[in-house]
């Protein structure tokens, strides 16, 4: 069976749930939120990737056969009658109906991303079974929301040109699997312009209509390539570098390899043969990449050294020391606050803040998870068919009845979930979102989620430029 099958991807207790529902429920419905946690706002990223990767293939036969074998060895039940029917009467597309909020839409917390229906009184359960693959958007979701509340902080700091590159994503290789790199990786560059996830560029070009490259990198060193030249020829490495790319508009160093005081200045003093050829070149830019140590302490001996060495520079803000052809990248155990601490000593220190860029992996790509937001999906409402009020009816017709499901735990009041077909609506005045239920639309309001997935086909599919336009 295809890893990718949707029959492998709940969580085990999921399999027995199809019989735990009323008799008489016909229809499902459930939706997502964040229920608060490190933002009030987020960015939501990810869905369509999950919608087109695993919610677009066929169930067939031979996945429920090899399911149900799996199931009964591992102690669950697994509604065989019910797969077969989806194989058969829908061609093995899940009979749901999901809505959710655009992607890229800024939102604040507490209100449903996305709701999931099931559009077959048959298999009404099959609403509660994708919960787990939903949940998922959690990650790239997360992802982007940190990312953006960074750039946020970066622009009030410095010009948003310099801002869209000034927090590079190094976490590919601290990623827990490949396919988590490329998601995190895209869930980053909707906010940012440049990246080191090679692996992620895809995502864009396959998954998001995007027809250019989506961010960039630099040339760029690292430890073993300076440190395959031994000490003495450090020096010598750079300068050879230079003379091989005449062409880059950006280079980067790693300093640190030996003595980085001493790297910054062999790299900068007046007369070295590696600032004349930096300076003859405008429209390239040196920059060195110090990777150890306490941050604010070296890069201010750093910009000291150079000031020192009187590079050329210019008065930006006013007072500000701004390098031409040099600048600093700091990619060691960066987070968003060990970056507003470097960017306000600096500046206090009198240096522009586009004076430097920064690199961030395990914090930017590890350091979150599920709960960093309180992530929910619960089901809100089923229908069912009320038998009390078919007994009465002459002629018997069908009557179906919507109930409530929430739950309200006395030990967690923050657990406590939504009740009803709720939704979420747009005040077309205001821009302000707000909760509801389905059906009841508030003065001057719209639906803000939108239709993405029927019955196995996909709709208003977002491309990587809709939703960076989303959350400028």
């Amino acid at each position: 069976m295809s890893p990718q099958s949707i029959l492998n991807l709940a969580d085990s207790y999921k399999y027995s749930h199809a019989g735990q529902y009323p008799d008489k429920m016909v229809s499902n419905y459930t939706y997502m939120e964040s229920r608060g946690g490190a933002y009030s706002e987020l960015i939501f990223v990810g869905l369509q990737y999950y919608l087109a990767t695993y919610l677009s293939e066929r169930v067939t036969k031979i996945e429920v056969d090899i399911a149900a074998g799996k199931a009964k060895l591992h102690g669950v039940p697994f509604d065989y009658d019910g797969w077969m029917y989806i194989v058969k009467e829908h061609k093995g597309k899940l009979p749901v109906l999901i809505k959710a909020i655009p992607e890229g839409t800024l939102i604040r917390t507490g209100l449903p991303l996305l709701t999931v229906e099931s559009t077959d009184e048959r298999v009404p359960w099959v609403a509660g079974f994708v919960e787990t693959l939903l949940m998922k958007v959690w990650y790239p979701t997360t992802i982007a929301t940190k990312s953006y509340h960074t750039r946020k902080m970066l622009e009030r700091y410095g010009s948003k040109e310099w801002a869209q590159f000034a927090y590079h994503n190094f976490g590919d290789r601290g990623s827990s699997s490949v396919e988590s790199a490329a998601i995190g990786g895209f869930a980053h560059y909707t906010q940012f312009m440049g990246t080191d996830n090679f692996n992620s560029l895809d995502m864009a070009l396959d998954y998001y209509k995007h027809k250019d490259m989506p961010a960039y990198a630099v040339f760029a060193t690292e430890h073993s390539t300076t440190t395959s030249y031994g000490r003495n020829g450090e020096e010598e490495f750079v300068y050879s570098q230079l003379l091989k790319h005449p062409d880059a508009p950006i280079m980067s160093f790693v300093a640190d390899s030996y003595d980085v005081y001493e790297f910054t200045n062999f790299c900068t003093a007046p007369g070295s043969r590696i600032r004349k050829l930096v300076e003859s070149r405008p429209h390239q830019k040196f920059i060195l990449r110090p990777d150890s140590g306490d941050a604010v302490e070296v890069i201010t001996r750093m910009v000291s050294i150079m000031r020192g060495n009187k590079l050329h520079s210019f008065k930006a803000m006013s007072t500000d020391v701004l390098f031409t052809d040099f600048g600093i990248l700091w990619g060691d155990g960066i987070t968003p606050k060990t970056i507003e601490l470097i960017l306000g000593v600096q500046l206090a220190n009198g240096f522009a803040v586009e004076n430097f860029v920064f690199g961030s992996g395990g914090d930017l790509m590890q350091n979150v998870t599920r709960d960093t937001q309180k992530f929910a999906i619960k089901c809100s409402s089923i229908t069912v068919e009320d038998t009390s009020i078919l007994l009465q009816s002459d002629p018997p017709q069908t009557c179906l009845r919507d109930i409530d499901v929430y739950k309200d735990p006395i030990t967690a009041p923050g657990k406590k979930s939504k009740k009803g077909k709720v939704t979420t609506y747009k005040n077309s005045t205001t821009g302000t979102f707000t909760l509801g239920l389905v059906g009841t639309i508030p003065e001057n309001c719209t639906e803000a989620l939108e239709l993405v997935y029927r019955n196995g086909k996909l709709f208003n599919s977002p491309s990587l430029a809709e939703i960076r336009a989303r959350s400028i």
